[in-house]
């Protein structure tokens, strides 16, 4: 039995994620359970669309959790969400099903947000080699982002302090509960991912509140189950580009001071990338800066408000025998947006297709006379090797000949004595 922790007075409202394979969220559930004694905490259990062999895991192999079940998508935002219409809390911690947090991950984050003030603070996630996976990320003013890691920060990696980042991953992520609800928390138009965690981040910036990744945090992360989502055609490798193109504008829109950050990468390659996120990065410390001397500073500008498509209901989320169930209206709302959902995303798929068969028979007609080219060159080269065994035998015939006056001339022109 996985004996999460069940606090009646917490410090923390852990909130996860699960809507994948069990396999996975029982690593997860798991490393929960086994993480943080020294922090107050209780356990939110989202099942997210679950199959039966997921929510047998959850209902029969776990206890101390309450169980959130909702019976349609509601992805990262919406989840949070519904786990913090229950959270008892001042403070949330997210995680995904991908993500097993080390022992002691979350006192670090605890302590970083009551010394620093900071509205968000992150963990660092590592791969399950070892090596540094995020450190948090940069926006640039396209609003694309880049990961910071060894590659293209070292110095965030090599720091031992919390340091400033544009955004850091709801993978696993620490709230000021207060700080998210005056934003009108997680906001519903980027639903199901992508933007989310930039633009919570975002929004504690917007009011002065620091978003820091922290180091003395570990996080194993997996990364990339949301593009596995069995039995569902949103997956896949295209599905995170097709959510970015979908949500750019609407957060562009909605922080249109973001078109001023740092340009991004010139070419999608290691070079330019590191170049880029360099120029980034004083951005974030710049606002740091900023936020520590926030005394002296004029009081920000109201920052814009989450709007909450699906769950600004009265009640979202019902309380029932052994758990908790989602309002039936907001499931309904989730199933027709996730109808229209996969429509646009196909839709995209076939104008990507499209695109893609158009690039690929141009660049076969050019190959194709590329290659004509080359048989041309190869006859020419070929011709002129022969031209140039014939033009080498008749010399060499001139001067074994015993025309000596002939050889002797030839020998002469050649500077052979």
């Amino acid at each position: 039995m996985i004996q999460l922790p069940a606090a009646a007075d917490p410090e923390v409202s852990i909130i996860v994620l699960l809507d994948g394979a069990a396999e996975m969220a029982e690593r997860c559930l798991q490393a929960i359970a086994a993480s943080d004694p020294g922090v107050s905490c209780e356990t939110l259990v989202l099942l997210n669309d679950p199959d039966e062999e997921l929510e047998r895991l959850v209902r029969k192999s776990t206890a101390g959790g309450r169980v959130i079940a909702c019976r349609a998508n509601a992805g990262p935002g919406v989840g949070w969400n519904l786990g913090n219409a229950i959270a008892r809390a001042p403070r949330l911690a997210t995680l995904h099903e991908d993500s097993e947090p080390q022992p002691g991950w979350l006192r670090p984050l605890c302590e970083t947000m009551s010394e620093s003030g900071a509205g968000v603070v992150g963990s660092r996630l590592y791969n399950a080699d070892g090596s540094v996976q995020n450190c948090g990320w940069v926006l640039f003013s396209d609003a694309s982002h880049w990961v910071l890691d060894e590659a293209t920060a070292p110095e965030v990696v090599a720091a031992t302090e919390p340091t400033p980042a544009d955004t850091v991953s709801g993978a696993a992520m620490l709230v000021d509960r207060e700080a998210v609800r005056a934003v009108g928390g997680w906001d519903e138009r980027f639903h199901p991912a992508v933007f989310m965690d930039i633009d919570v981040s975002t929004a504690m910036w917007s009011q002065g509140r620091p978003v820091l990744s922290v180091p003395a945090s570990r996080v194993v992360h997996a990364s990339g189950a949301f593009d596995r989502r069995p039995n569902s055609p949103l997956t896949g490798p295209r599905l995170r580009p097709f959510l970015f193109e979908r949500n750019r504008d609407r957060f562009l829109g909605k922080w249109p001071a973001a078109r001023e950050l740092a340009p991004p990468p010139s070419a999608i390659e290691p070079e330019p990338i590191r170049a880029a996120v360099q120029a980034a990065l004083p951005h974030a410390r710049a606002r740091f800066e900023r936020a520590r001397a926030a005394e002296s500073l004029p009081a920000p500008d109201p920052t814009p408000r989450a709007t909450a498509r699906f769950t600004g209901v009265e009640t979202p989320v019902l309380e029932e025998e052994g758990g908790y169930r989602v309002a039936p209206e907001v499931e309904a709302a989730l199933r027709a947006a996730e109808r229209e959902l996969v429509d646009d995303y196909l839709r995209w798929l076939i104008v990507r297709e499209a695109e893609v068969s158009d690039h690929v028979e141009m660049l076969s007609e050019l190959l194709a006379d590329k290659q004509g080219d080359v048989a041309m060159l190869n006859t020419a080269v070929e011709d002129l090797r022969q031209e140039n065994g014939r033009l080498s035998s008749t010399l060499d015939a001139v001067l074994e000949s015993r025309t000596w006056r002939t050889r002797t001339r030839l020998a002469r022109l050649l500077g052979r004595s």
